[in-house]
């Protein structure tokens, strides 16, 4: 298994609106947000309830897209190519197969000397590859679908 991790990086934190972060402290977002949301309204009053209106809505929206955040382990693509005699085939899945599993799309997809590559890309971490050349038994296929994990160092900034 090769590793190619990328470079770690601090989380997002939540946004809270307060003293210093709040828009209504930044004249020029407000006055964005009024152009954008609400410059068809005369009363300036009507205005401004839009762009409040526009700002709780987003900051419900940033928490809930905060809170989707994957763990850096967390599998997030498997590519499976089969090359040989020339060919080239591709799958991307959303999980590993079992070692068992690996095996019998093998057995159906393969000729002898094909060469199997199974991706895994993490979602911080980066992608690890494993490489074995058809036909390979359970202690290879166990080798190939292994989950991936990186060493905690890599995930602290």
């Amino acid at each position: 298994m090769t590793t190619e991790p990328h470079l770690p990086a601090d989380p997002l934190t939540l946004f809270h609106g307060g003293a210093g972060t709040h828009p209504a402290r930044q004249a020029w977002l407000l006055e964005q947000l009024e152009q954008w949301f609400a410059s068809d309204l005369p009363d300036s009053r009507d205005r401004r309830r839009v762009v409040a209106q526009a700002l709780r809505s987003a900051t419900e929206d940033a928490h809930r897209w905060l809170d989707e955040r994957v763990d850096g382990n967390e599998l997030v693509r498997v590519d499976l190519h089969l090359q040989g005699d020339g060919t080239q085939r591709h799958s991307v899945f959303r999980s590993l197969p079992t070692p068992l599993g690996l095996l019998l799309i093998c057995l159906d997809q393969c000729k002898v000397g094909d060469e199997v590559l199974l991706v895994q890309e993490l979602s911080k971490a980066g992608r690890v590859e494993a490489r074995a050349t058809w036909p390979f038994g359970m202690d290879e296929a166990e080798t190939l679908t292994r989950p991936a994990r990186f060493p905690a160092a890599v995930h602290q900034a």
